[in-house]
């Protein structure tokens, strides 16, 4: 769906050029109770809900678009592996929440070509 795209493939691109959010971030006083996990988690899978509901489509393509947030959430775990559980700063919490909304928008992009 959209795991092989060129739209997701740059998204991906973003992430490793954004990278330095999440590395720089050592010293930080200000710091979220949840762990850079489950915000992913949770914000990847608001997004992914969001596209079920907004979108009417078959159950063949809401497979689809789990199997592809497993991917997308896999992905990201690989590129950020070892922040994962550090508690994430108010600015990698906005990247984070960005980040997942253009994910979201790949999808939705996707849907709108797949459907008459």
């Amino acid at each position: 769906m959209i795991v092989e795209s060129d739209g997701y493939i740059e998204l991906i691109q973003y992430l490793t050029e954004q990278i330095g959010i999440f590395e720089s971030a050592e010293g930080d006083a200000e710091r979220a109770s949840f762990t850079v996990r489950e915000q992913l988690e949770d914000s990847l899978s608001d997004k992914i809900m969001r596209v079920s509901q907004q979108h009417d489509v078959s159950q063949a393509v809401r497979f689809n678009i789990v199997r592809e947030a497993d991917a997308i959430l896999y992905d990201l775990e690989e590129v950020l592996a070892s922040v994962l559980n550090s508690h994430p700063t108010p600015q990698q919490q906005v990247f984070i929440e960005e980040f997942t909304g253009l994910v979201k928008n790949l999808l939705d992009a996707r849907i709108s070509e797949i459907q008459p």
